[in-house]
């Protein structure tokens, strides 16, 4: 039945035997409860003034940054840019870690930027300005991802040393919830299933996606790295 429609599982006839046991569901939340492929920056704020760097050039960094990455979050960033008249330039050194951001060298222009979520902001000591915090908190709260890029001027580019991140951009991505989400969500919670979701996302994003498909803010798991979601998944199997 499940090949007439257009289902092939990943383990055949035994995959659904054990199903048929199953006590709980982990969804991840990304290109699972949502779309995945077609987010959006809705939002963006900077602050550029009294910087050495106008929005239009620290804009070609972002969008040179996330060149590298196939993750959804990084083209959305990467379409805002190019259709805001970023100045494009050529990074060196590209660094990527997953679940937290990238970070290059720009030696044509004599800086160093890095983007990626809040946690990847403070491993490289980057605050948030204060004029930054309240936007922040109101697009997380509608659920939308949070992006930060921030840059160091690098007077010299051989040590990098030369000055502190600043955070000068942040960015609002919209990933629309799968039509479907919420019914299939709302089925499976009828079956007495219980029903968790894991996110890299910052917890607030999280929990508020959670709401939009009934999930409960207390089975939300969040902040977590790509290759910590596996161990996750062992905890749940030793629980059960």
């Amino acid at each position: 039945m499940a090949a007439k429609h257009g289902i092939l599982a990943c383990g055949g006839g035994e995959a659904f035997q054990e199903a048929a046991q199953l006590d709980a569901i982990v969804f991840d939340k990304t290109g699972t409860l949502t779309m995945g492929g077609r987010p959006t920056v809705t939002n963006s704020k900077d602050s550029c003034d009294g910087s050495p760097w106008k929005r239009e050039f620290v804009l070609g960094l972002a969008a040179e940054l996330e060149a590298s990455s196939s993750h959804p979050l990084a083209t959305a960033i990467r379409s805002y840019c190019e259709s805001n008249n970023a100045i494009l330039h050529t990074a060196s050194s590209l660094e990527e870690t997953p679940g937290r951001g990238l970070k290059a060298v720009f030696k044509d222009v004599g800086c160093s930027a890095i983007i990626g979520n809040e946690a990847w902001m403070a491993d490289h000591q980057a605050s948030i300005p204060m004029e930054f915090a309240d936007c922040l908190d109101s697009w997380k709260s509608d659920g939308k991802s949070v992006v930060l890029l921030a840059v160091r001027q690098d007077h010299n580019t051989s040590t990098s040393e030369t000055s502190q991140f600043r955070i000068l951009v942040s960015f609002a991505i919209a990933d629309p919830l799968r039509p479907n989400a919420k019914a299939v969500i709302s089925d499976l919670q009828s079956r007495t299933l219980g029903i968790w979701m894991i996110s890299g996302d910052n917890i607030t994003t999280a929990r508020a996606v959670a709401r939009q498909v009934c999930i409960p803010e207390s089975n939300v798991i969040a902040g977590v790295l790509p290759h910590e979601k596996v161990d996750f998944g062992t905890i749940f199997r030793q629980d059960s």
